[in-house]
């Protein structure tokens, strides 16, 4: 597809995202008027909502220029699919047992699903980057890393669930994500992990600085927000993770 499918990639990307905002344009005008308001009252507020916007620019911005470094259609309907549909699950369980709250009060917001297709699609080009440049040292320490990742993954989110929601919806989602590390295990995709985790703590930054969702943990405690984004790390890559791996998978059984 050449040149001509990465700008349609790109276009879809950014199509998407003005989508999203003309869907709930009241959600877009609000942030515009909070956003507006932070700037005027100057010092302090308005150094950190300019924080904010150049961080979600970055974001937005990397995700429309990296998305088209890879064009498989095939393969990326298939992870959009997956992260759509796990992406739903796992904010559904999340905001309805209370262990994290988006300001709208939806349980969940239809319109942070895009944001996990688009998310799983970025990782999935960034770890090629990361693996063409750091893959030689990554080949050396995958298996550490890889199984080092499965067991934090086990410890950080038993250690935030449990004092929240210790309910069996939570040992299923737990269960389910955890599956996909334990299924035919490959430590080649130690590059997936750590791509995941660093891409998701500055998604996660964003979103809990600015109070876009609040893990249950802030204002109960000093450092909650700091837990909440370690936690929103593991999950959210595990997640990305999960559907990744089933994409491929499902394309390995087509053939």
């Amino acid at each position: 597809m050449g040149d001509r499918g990465r700008l349609l990639y790109a276009a879809g990307a950014a199509a998407l995202l003005a989508a999203v905002a003309l869907w709930r344009q009241d959600l877009f005008i609000q942030a515009f008027q909070v956003t507006l308001g932070q700037l005027q009252r100057g010092g302090q507020a308005r150094w950190r909502v300019l924080g904010e916007v150049a961080l979600l620019g970055a974001i937005v911005l990397m995700t429309i220029r990296t998305v088209p470094a890879r064009i498989t259609p095939k393969r990326d309907a298939l992870i959009v699919l997956y992260a759509s549909l796990l992406g739903w699950i796992v904010e559904a369980w999340g905001t309805r047992t209370g262990v994290w709250a988006y300001y709208t009060g939806e349980t969940p917001p239809l319109w942070i699903i895009p944001g996990w297709t688009l998310g799983a699609l970025v990782i999935d080009r960034a770890a090629g980057a990361v693996e063409a440049r750091w893959g030689g040292w990554i080949a050396v320490r995958s298996r550490t890393i890889y199984w080092g990742y499965a067991a934090a993954y086990t410890l950080v989110f038993w250690a935030f669930v449990l004092p929240a929601a210790p309910r069996p919806a939570s040992a299923a989602v737990f269960a389910f994500l955890g599956a996909w590390l334990l299924y035919r295990p490959d430590p080649r995709d130690a590059r997936l992990l750590l791509t995941g985790l660093v891409y998701v703590f500055f998604a996660d930054f964003w979103g809990t600085s600015n109070g876009c969702w609040a893990y249950y943990l802030q204002g109960r405690m000093g450092g909650g927000i700091v837990l909440g984004i370690l936690y929103g790390m593991f999950l959210d890559s595990a997640l990305v993770f999960a559907s990744l791996k089933a994409a491929r998978l499902t394309l390995e059984a087509c053939e």
